[in-house]
């Protein structure tokens, strides 16, 4: 409260008269003089304070900075690099280049869900790449993907090719495998490796033919002709029970081994010898059983392998993951008992190994579960010594062989300290979990007191809520992720790996079947219109997106490939429409643009 002739003084709470500067001191705070200068300066803060607070409302941040290209090149002039902008320009480039049929269409015409393919085999003469594609339950199909020279599909090209004038259209039958769970290509063998869930077979693998004798670089005559039926061969699995695949995964060059196989009962591996079945790298559910009555090894870690894939630089050692939510660190040099593992929140659906020192893994599961993890921050569970049940900068990895070593009693025990020393460790931990109202401090998961490991980078827009059949891609080039949402069918969600943002969605019911820019017809307003007279346009293409979002489901199955002569990676989308392939390209999305 302001009182006329007096000063309040705010760190003494109390009020001076104010004093003719005749007679006060100088340095006085209640001097005319000193109350008049300190009133001018609070009004003019105030005043600025205020022309500011006006200002933030007037002042608009620049379009041309939103754009990845533009806005990056002036952050980076006034010092402030964006890790996204590689990422984000790509993304934003990408187009729709048309749709394209892989699987048979059904009887009243609709398409076929394409659940699992694999795009390769380009021909640079041709323009022509390979496709092979299948349904679960269903045959494997082939078919050919013409591109003209905007990169665009086209199914009329296949006419211009000699061989295909008398050829049946396609897709072909290209293999009775039936349950087909994975399709992967093994280049140093160049074998395709079907995964299927048949209990006694559940690995086919055929070599492509290649037609090179001869051929010039303008020939018509594709280089992988297709199909190629009776080149394939069945792999049967151990003589120990049946094995469901998953999941296959080639090995790279420098490894002895064709392929790894993640089943229903753990690892098979495949060094590629005709005629001789796979063989089992994981315990099978019996010894698995027996180790967990023993009071050791992983227990039932091994029940369901989803993911699997090879270090980058070591040949020898892979990661994997699966159902229960457990990402294993594999070495085929030792037993098994001595792989490591981390507890994760929920059951791995995809996983890929990043970078060239192969430290951080790139994990997809359940229940909304996207990051990246950086193996580097993790110790081991003897390390912690029973320390405080919130302390996560590093995270649990739980190694077999000291777990059989300090759980098991007697013989092969160790000794009586180190025994002592991990019951007191059983016992903090107890009094931790029961302190945090249980599971794995705090974190939740099935871990059964093991800490659960958080993500250094985590995807906090991906939705996945329990599908493990879901689309997946991951290009190492540009550090894109391409994830498929299930929340809402046909979506796809390009994220960036550096920081887990989110970069684009690819909305498949905005995009029309013939390659168009997703805008409503006149003939679709047209046919809305008739049905409903007072329906306005706006509601009209809100009911076209909606029918045309009835006619897709979840996409299942993306892949990024860098074709011959293209210098950016073309993203394939599943797309339940034409029953095939939709393919998104780094170009204009008009040609006549150019120049």
């Amino acid at each position: 409260m302001n009182i006329p002739g007096y000063y309040y003084d705010t760190e003494k709470r109390r009020y001076f008269k104010v004093e003719n500067s005749k007679t006060a001191p100088s340095s006085a705070a209640w001097s005319s003089d000193n109350v008049k200068r300190r009133k001018l300066r609070d009004d003019d803060a105030t005043a600025a304070l205020r022309h500011a607070d006006l200002a933030k409302d007037r002042i608009r941040r620049a379009r041309a900075l939103r754009e990845p290209l533009t806005g990056g090149f002036f952050a980076r002039e006034h010092g402030a690099v964006d890790g996204d902008m590689q990422a984000a320009c790509f993304v934003e480039g990408l187009n729709r280049k048309g749709c394209i049929q892989l699987l048979p269409l059904r009887r009243d015409g609709s398409g076929m869900r394409v659940e699992c393919m694999y795009i390769g085999g380009y021909d640079g003469g041709t323009g022509m790449c390979t496709a092979y594609a299948a349904q679960k339950g269903a045959q494997l199909y082939s078919a050919y993907i013409p591109r003209d020279e905007n990169k665009r599909l086209d199914q009329r090209l296949l006419a211009n090719h000699h061989p295909l004038r008398h050829h049946p259209a396609p897709p072909y039958i290209e293999a009775a495998a039936a349950l087909v769970t994975d399709i992967q290509y093994h280049a140093p063998s160049r074998r395709i490796l079907v995964a299927s869930q048949e209990p006694l077979n559940c690995l086919y693998a055929f070599q492509p033919t290649t037609d090179d004798d001869g051929r010039s670089s303008d020939s018509p005559h594709p280089r992988w002709p297709l199909p190629c039926p009776g080149s394939y061969t069945a792999h049967p699995s151990p003589s120990d029970g049946g094995y469901m695949a998953h999941c296959v995964a080639p090995a790279p060059a420098s490894s002895p081994l064709v392929c790894l196989v993640g089943t229903h009962r753990g690892i098979l591996q495949w060094d590629g010898e005709g005629g001789r079945p796979l063989t089992r790298l994981t315990p099978h559910a019996q010894q698995q059983q027996q180790r967990s009555r023993g009071g050791g090894g992983f227990g039932d870690l091994f029940r369901s392998v989803l993911a699997v894939d090879f270090h980058p630089a070591q040949s020898e050692v892979f990661r994997f993951g699966g159902r229960p939510g457990a990402l294993f660190t594999a070495d085929r040099r030792e037993r098994c008992g001595d792989w490591s593992y981390l507890r994760l929140p929920s059951a791995i659906t995809h996983l890929r190994c990043l970078g060239g020192a192969g430290n951080q893994v790139l994990v997809a599961g359940l229940r909304d579960q996207l990051g990246v993890y950086d193996l580097r921050f993790a110790r081991s569970r003897r390390a912690r010594d029973g320390g405080d049940g919130d302390d996560y900068t590093k995270v649990d990895v739980v190694d077999g062989s000291r777990q059989l070593r300090w759980e098991r009693g007697g013989k092969g025990g160790g000794d009586r300290k180190e025994r002592r020393k991990f019951g007191m460790e059983k016992i903090q931990k107890e009094k931790r979990k029961k302190k945090n109202d249980g599971g794995g401090g705090g974190n939740g998961g099935d871990g059964g007191g093991e800490a659960v490991a958080r993500p250094v980078i985590r995807f906090e827009s991906y939705r996945n809520a329990a599908r493990t059949d879901i689309g997946f891609a991951y290009d190492a080039a540009t550090g894109v992720v391409a994830a498929a949402h299930d929340d809402v069918p046909g979506t796809v969600v390009l994220y960036s790996a550096r920081t887990g943002s989110r970069l684009r969605v690819i909305d498949l019911a905005a995009e029309r079947g013939d390659g168009g820019d997703g805008r409503v017809t006149t003939t679709t307003l047209r046919d809305l219109l008739a049905s409903s007279v007072s329906a306005s346009p706006a509601a009209a293409a809100a009911a076209a997106a909606a029918a045309e979002r009835a006619r897709l489901s979840v996409v299942q199955t993306l892949q990024f490939r860098t074709l011959q002569g293209d210098l950016t990676p073309t993203l394939f989308v599943a797309d339940d429409r034409c029953g095939g392939v939709s393919a998104f390209s780094f170009d204009l999305d008009d040609p006549e643009d150019e120049g």
